[in-house]
Protein backbone atom coordinates (compact mmCIF):
# COMPACT_ATOMS: atom_id res chain seq x y z
CA UNK A 1 0.00 0.00 0.00
CA UNK A 2 2.84 2.35 0.37
CA UNK A 3 2.69 2.32 4.05
CA UNK A 4 5.61 1.33 6.31
CA UNK A 5 4.62 -1.45 8.56
CA UNK A 6 6.58 0.01 11.34
CA UNK A 7 6.58 2.63 13.72
CA UNK A 8 10.23 3.54 14.86
CA UNK A 9 9.22 4.98 18.43
CA UNK A 10 11.90 7.61 18.77
CA UNK A 11 10.74 10.93 20.14
CA UNK A 12 10.51 14.12 17.66
CA UNK A 13 11.44 13.45 14.61
CA UNK A 14 11.26 14.21 10.90
CA UNK A 15 13.26 10.98 10.17
CA UNK A 16 11.27 8.19 9.27
CA UNK A 17 11.62 6.48 5.92
CA UNK A 18 8.51 5.80 5.15
CA UNK A 19 7.33 9.02 5.71
CA UNK A 20 4.70 8.35 8.97
CA UNK A 21 7.09 8.70 11.65
CA UNK A 22 6.41 7.43 15.48
CA UNK A 23 7.80 10.32 17.29
CA UNK A 24 5.41 11.34 20.31
CA UNK A 25 7.63 14.94 20.46
CA UNK A 26 9.01 17.99 18.21
CA UNK A 27 7.16 20.32 16.77
CA UNK A 28 7.37 21.73 13.15
CA UNK A 29 10.40 22.92 11.22
CA UNK A 30 9.24 26.36 12.40
CA UNK A 31 11.80 26.19 15.62
CA UNK A 32 15.02 25.90 12.86
CA UNK A 33 15.12 22.24 12.59
CA UNK A 34 14.81 21.67 8.81
CA UNK A 35 11.84 23.30 7.69
CA UNK A 36 8.37 22.63 7.16
CA UNK A 37 6.69 19.45 7.82
CA UNK A 38 5.38 17.02 4.69
CA UNK A 39 1.37 18.24 5.89
CA UNK A 40 2.60 22.12 6.09
CA UNK A 41 4.72 21.20 2.66
CA UNK A 42 1.25 20.18 0.82
CA UNK A 43 -0.32 22.85 2.72
CA UNK A 44 1.39 25.56 1.59
CA UNK A 45 1.74 27.33 4.80
CA UNK A 46 4.46 27.64 7.98
CA UNK A 47 4.84 24.79 10.41
CA UNK A 48 4.19 25.88 13.93
CA UNK A 49 6.13 24.40 16.94
CA UNK A 50 2.30 23.10 17.95
CA UNK A 51 1.72 21.60 14.34
CA UNK A 52 -0.06 18.50 14.98
CA UNK A 53 1.11 16.94 12.00
CA UNK A 54 4.86 17.20 12.33
CA UNK A 55 5.67 14.53 14.60
CA UNK A 56 3.96 11.75 12.29
CA UNK A 57 4.51 12.68 8.20
CA UNK A 58 8.38 13.87 7.91
CA UNK A 59 9.32 16.31 5.16
CA UNK A 60 10.17 13.79 2.78
CA UNK A 61 7.44 10.80 2.25
CA UNK A 62 5.53 13.10 4.61
CA UNK A 63 3.96 14.60 1.76
CA UNK A 64 2.60 11.88 -0.52
CA UNK A 65 1.24 10.37 2.16
CA UNK A 66 -0.51 13.36 3.73
CA UNK A 67 -1.87 14.29 0.07
CA UNK A 68 -3.30 11.02 0.22
CA UNK A 69 -5.06 11.49 3.48
CA UNK A 70 -6.25 15.40 3.06
CA UNK A 71 -7.72 14.11 -0.30
CA UNK A 72 -9.38 11.25 2.13
CA UNK A 73 -10.53 12.58 5.09
CA UNK A 74 -9.39 16.79 4.84
CA UNK A 75 -6.87 17.97 6.81
CA UNK A 76 -9.32 19.70 9.48
CA UNK A 77 -11.07 16.60 9.74
CA UNK A 78 -8.04 14.95 10.26
CA UNK A 79 -6.42 17.25 12.80
CA UNK A 80 -9.67 17.36 14.67
CA UNK A 81 -9.52 13.28 14.86
CA UNK A 82 -5.67 13.83 16.33
CA UNK A 83 -6.56 16.02 18.77
CA UNK A 84 -8.93 13.59 20.50
CA UNK A 85 -6.28 11.17 20.71
CA UNK A 86 -4.27 10.54 23.33
CA UNK A 87 -0.33 11.36 22.08
CA UNK A 88 0.99 7.67 22.91
CA UNK A 89 -1.50 6.38 20.85
CA UNK A 90 -1.50 8.98 17.90
CA UNK A 91 1.61 7.01 15.76
CA UNK A 92 -0.83 3.80 15.71
CA UNK A 93 -3.39 6.27 15.02
CA UNK A 94 -1.81 8.00 11.76
CA UNK A 95 -0.50 5.03 10.68
CA UNK A 96 -4.08 3.49 10.32
CA UNK A 97 -5.21 6.95 8.48
CA UNK A 98 -2.72 6.61 5.99
CA UNK A 99 -3.43 2.66 4.71
CA UNK A 100 -6.51 3.50 5.04
CA UNK A 101 -6.75 6.63 2.46
CA UNK A 102 -4.13 4.73 0.29
CA UNK A 103 -6.73 1.90 0.28
CA UNK A 104 -9.65 3.61 -0.64
CA UNK A 105 -7.75 5.58 -3.38
CA UNK A 106 -7.26 2.18 -4.82
CA UNK A 107 -10.33 0.97 -4.28
CA UNK A 108 -13.06 3.93 -3.77
CA UNK A 109 -15.73 1.66 -3.10
CA UNK A 110 -14.94 -0.98 -0.93
CA UNK A 111 -11.28 0.85 0.55
CA UNK A 112 -9.89 -1.25 3.20
CA UNK A 113 -12.96 -3.80 3.65
CA UNK A 114 -11.57 -5.21 0.26
CA UNK A 115 -8.50 -6.54 2.01
CA UNK A 116 -10.09 -7.17 5.00
CA UNK A 117 -12.61 -9.39 3.02
CA UNK A 118 -9.84 -11.40 1.15
CA UNK A 119 -7.50 -11.62 4.48
CA UNK A 120 -10.43 -13.10 5.95
CA UNK A 121 -11.11 -15.61 2.85
CA UNK A 122 -7.42 -16.76 3.16
CA UNK A 123 -8.35 -17.99 7.05
CA UNK A 124 -11.69 -19.61 6.54
CA UNK A 125 -10.88 -21.04 3.02
CA UNK A 126 -9.51 -24.83 3.61
CA UNK A 127 -6.28 -24.82 2.45
CA UNK A 128 -6.42 -28.96 1.84
CA UNK A 129 -8.48 -30.61 -0.26
CA UNK A 130 -9.98 -33.96 0.47
CA UNK A 131 -9.24 -37.31 -1.24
Amino acid sequence: MGIGSSVDGTTGGHNSNNGVDGGGGGGGGGGGGGGPCGACKFLRRKCVNECIFAPYFDSDQGVANFAAVHKVFGSSNTSKLLHQIPPPMRSDAVLTICYEAQARLQDPVLGCANEILALQEQVFKPSFTPL
